[in-house]
């Protein structure tokens, strides 16, 4: 009876020491998978930033090689218009090449005449032209251009006079177009005026009076030119 009453601290401390393992053993594994977790967790976190840091990434270069390709896109657009301006700007130099200024003087259309001292006593006389200085295309007869090819013309007239209150009638065909007009002082009248006009072939221009007795001094002039 005394050895079993003797045995059983011992068996106690035996039980206790062996649930103290056993809760041990439990918590601990529990510890070990938390710390596995956070652990996983965590690596997870980390491939998850770098992806997402190099998707953005990825993005980014794809946004800048879209807008280089915009930009490189203008920039040749930008080169060729300015070859082609290049270009144009160059055509004058092409033509006005030695050799081929003869065909340019042959087909150049246009005239300027001085219109001799002289009084006009009707409006329906048509103004003198001479000497006639220049006659590209031979189109103005020394009183009426005629024109000899479709285009848009341009004339001018310049008139000295004493005459008072009195100018010059610039006409296409039988049309008054514009009109130089010279009043005031009697001795020291002048007065100038143009025309822009688009032209068929065989429609004609010329100057007459605005009224009679009109003196025209023999340093006014008549030009005209075709421009396009």
């Amino acid at each position: 009876m005394g050895s079993t009453i003797n045995m059983a601290p011992f068996v106690t401390c035996l039980m206790f020491t062996v649930v103290c393992l056993l809760i041990g053993g439990s918590y601990g594994e529990h510890s070990l998978d938390r710390r596995a977790n956070v652990v996983k967790r965590a690596d997870n976190d980390t491939y998850y930033n770098i992806y997402t840091k190099i998707n953005t990434l990825e993005k980014y270069v794809i946004n800048l090689e879209t807008k280089l390709q915009t930009r490189t896109k203008l920039l040749r657009q930008v080169l060729k218009s300015v070859l082609e301006m290049d270009s144009n700007l160059g055509l004058p130099n092409k033509y006005l090449k030695k050799e081929n200024i003869p065909a340019l003087k042959k087909n150049a259309v246009g005239f300027t005449t001085k219109l001799p001292s002289t009084t006009y006593s009707s409006t329906s006389s048509i103004i003198r032209g001479s000497p006639i200085l220049y006659n590209g295309g031979n189109a103005y007869n020394g009183t009426v251009f005629t024109c000899p090819s479709p285009g848009l013309y341009l004339f001018d007239v310049s008139l000295l006079s004493i005459t008072k209150n009195n100018g010059i009638w610039i006409y296409k065909n039988s049309q008054q177009l514009t009109l130089a007009w010279a009043g005031g002082d009697p001795q020291k009248n002048g007065a100038s005026v143009s025309a822009a006009v688009w032209l068929d072939v065989g429609d004609q221009v010329y100057l007459r009076p605005h009224r009679s007795s009109l003196y025209i001094d023999g340093n006014s002039a008549f030009t005209g030119v075709k421009i396009n």
